[in-house]
């Protein structure tokens, strides 16, 4: 079974309802917890003053799925994300989204570390088999930018 947890911390200068509208344009349905942060170093503004999370099934990727089709972007995401946040024993995977790109509804993968945090993803498998099936749903090989294959979303969690 697929799990994704999803997080952004929000600074003490970002509107909180900007960027749950940002996590909510990549992960539509989710339900999303506010967690206030207090600590001294919130009131300088170097620490977040909320975070944000919400997690569930395969479902939530559904919006970033076609997200990512829509802007043509399979091979950048694979190739900057998934062939790098993959875990050692290949059952969870990490990776980062610009929070101003994913408020338009782009999905965009930070080139280095964002001042005001990025959202994190963090999806996990029961195996690797489905694990690889993600990938080819999610991010299938392409020929000139296009899917070569499309699996549908259940052929993911088949045991």
């Amino acid at each position: 079974m697929i799990h994704i947890e999803v997080s952004a911390p929000v600074y003490p200068t970002e509107n909180p309802e900007k960027v749950i509208k940002a996590v909510s344009a990549l992960f539509t349905d989710m339900k999303i917890e506010r967690k206030v942060i207090e600590n001294i170093a919130a009131e300088t503004g170097v620490s977040p003053s909320l975070f944000l999370s919400g997690g569930g099934g395969l479902d939530l990727l559904v919006t970033l799925h076609g997200l990512i089709r829509r802007e043509e972007i399979i091979d950048s995401i694979r190739n900057k994300v998934f062939n790098k946040g993959l875990s050692n024993d290949g059952l969870s995977v990490r990776f980062l989204l610009n929070k101003q790109a994913a408020f338009v509804g782009i999905p965009n993968i930070p080139a280095q570390k964002e001042s005001l945090g990025s959202i994190e993803v963090v999806i996990r498998a029961d195996s690797q088999e489905e694990m690889e099936r993600l990938f080819e749903w999610l991010l299938p090989i392409t020929e000139e930018g296009r899917p070569v294959v499309e699996v549908e979303m259940d052929y993911v969690e088949r045991s």
